[in-house]
């Protein structure tokens, strides 16, 4: 018979082992459970209130019911994830231009985004996605990640874009930057590739830009190349070489001093009866025809004969009509475009005309006229300048100042790119009541996000304050030039 000390020592050892090992095992198996479920916790957390299909489901709908508030709700909720797969519904829906506020929100949103699988999406979505308006939204995103390469490599890029408007918004954050640096061999990488083709208005702002990140003036892209390849190795630029160049360069007209850089136009020309007044302006003397493009000079003085401080001789002044200073200056403008540029005139007073449209039909007090038809802009040829001066040479200054109204019109037209307002008056509509001159500037906001048209202003500054301020107001809202005539 066996006693208990007659027991294998092995077996002995296996049983105290195994009741240490037990509740060891139960320890490890609770704290194997708790750890599995703060983890699908934690997995939960990270996608959006009912999962990833029914958020990309609620925002779908939400903007196609133009319900707006709860699209900016379900974008919140998005981002808050930090997943790529969050912003990637963002970007495929939030940023189509549907809403101000909501491109807004989207767009703040992905600028305080540090991810850089998420910023790489991003960037895709610039480079590669067909929805112009997505990518101007986003291009000013970039240009906040201006730490970041491929950000910045994204936003020169756009500088190949297709899409007119796409280019002018990279080149205004090009300018932003203010980093020669970074951004002048893109530039002038851009303009050798544009140059041999006739000159629009991307050409002349590629121009613009290099111009003001460098300090310097060059007609072509050779001379501008080896200008930087001096400035780059800290020499001198070379002597320029004599090369041939196919690069069209003519005289380029102006109106008013404001140079016409760009080959989409429209003029607008106040006709209210306010452009009756008379002003007091200096004679020049006579000389021979100018050059086709060439601007002369206009010098406006007050009522006394005085400019600045200098005396006018009183047998050089005459007092003339401002609509027919205008268009004597806009005849000009007219004689110098080159045949290769598209053009329009606008006039308005309480209605709009537009030349080459029919005559409106008689006005009315309560009801406005405006034209059925969509105006389009015609070939600066020989035979339509001629038309055109024809028509500018009959307009006839009358009724009220509706600047809202040729707004409006004026974003409605294809094609244009750059717009010339001349006016003399506050807005003020057919029972002389005042406009605000804020509804004028959020016309131009709204309708303008993604056209993208150079707005000028050319203003007679005796029209007082208001004008001058809103002439100001409205060029320097969409990257234009104001001239006040005194």
């Amino acid at each position: 018979m066996r006693t208990p000390h007659s027991i294998p020592v092995g077996l002995s050892s296996w049983k105290s082992t195994a009741r240490g090992v037990r509740p060891l095992a139960g320890f490890l198996a609770v704290l194997s459970l708790l750890l599995s479920t703060a983890f699908a916790s934690s997995l939960g957390a990270e996608e959006p209130e009912g999962g990833w299909k029914s958020a990309e489901n609620r925002l779908k709908k939400s903007i196609l019911a133009k319900n707006f508030e709860v699209a900016r709700s379900i974008v919140s909720e998005l981002a808050e994830t930090n997943e790529v797969r969050g912003y990637k519904l963002i970007l495929k829906y939030a940023l189509g231009g549907h809403n101000y506020e909501l491109d807004r929100l989207a767009g703040r949103t992905l600028v305080a985004v540090e991810s850089s699988n998420i910023r790489k999406e991003v960037c895709a979505e610039v480079a590669r996605g067909k929805n112009s308006k997505t990518k101007i939204i986003l291009l000013a995103v970039l240009r906040r990640w201006s730490d970041d390469a491929l950000a910045m490599k994204t936003l020169h890029g756009a500088l190949r874009s297709p899409r007119k408007e796409v280019v002018f918004t990279a080149l205004r954050w090009i300018r932003d930057l203010e980093n020669p640096e970074l951004s002048m061999e893109p530039l002038i990488d851009e303009l050798a590739r544009r140059e041999k083709k006739p000159q629009d208005r991307v050409y002349f702002d590629l121009q613009k830009a290099l111009e003001e990140l460098s300090g310097y003036k060059f007609k072509v892209s050779i001379d501008w190349r080896n200008f930087w390849k001096g400035r780059k190795g800290g020499k001198k630029p070379p002597p320029k070489k004599e090369t041939e160049s196919r690069t069209v360069l003519y005289k380029r007209p102006s109106f008013f001093s404001v140079t016409v850089d760009s080959d989409r136009v429209l003029f607008i020309i106040d006709v209210s009866d306010s452009m009756k007044i008379m002003d007091t302006v200096i004679q020049k003397p006579r000389r021979p025809p100018e050059e086709p493009g060439r601007k002369g000079r206009t010098v406006v003085v007050k009522p006394d004969g005085a400019s600045g401080s200098e005396k006018a001789p009183v047998d050089k002044l005459k007092r003339v009509a401002r609509i027919t200073r205008v268009k004597h200056e806009l005849l000009k403008t007219l004689a110098g475009l080159p045949a290769h540029v598209r053009f329009g005139i606008m006039d308005f007073n309480h209605q709009v005309g537009f030349f080459g449209s029919p005559p409106p039909p008689a006005p009315t007090l309560d009801k406005p006229i405006q034209h059925a038809q969509t105006p389009a802009l015609v070939f600066a040829s020989k035979t339509n300048k001629q038309k055109a001066a024809d028509w500018v040479r009959k307009l006839r200054p009358s009724g009220a100042t509706r600047t809202d109204l040729a707004m409006s019109r004026a974003f409605g037209i294809p094609d244009i790119d750059t717009i010339y307002l001349l006016t003399d008056g506050t807005p003020r509509d057919e029972k002389n009541q005042k406009i605000a001159p804020e509804l004028v500037l959020a016309i131009a906001k709204m309708q303008n996000r993604f056209r993208k048209a150079r707005v000028h202003t050319v203003g007679f500054a005796q029209a007082g304050f208001t004008m001058q301020k809103l002439c100001r107001d409205l060029a320097g809202q969409n990257d234009g030039k104001c001239v006040l005539l005194e």
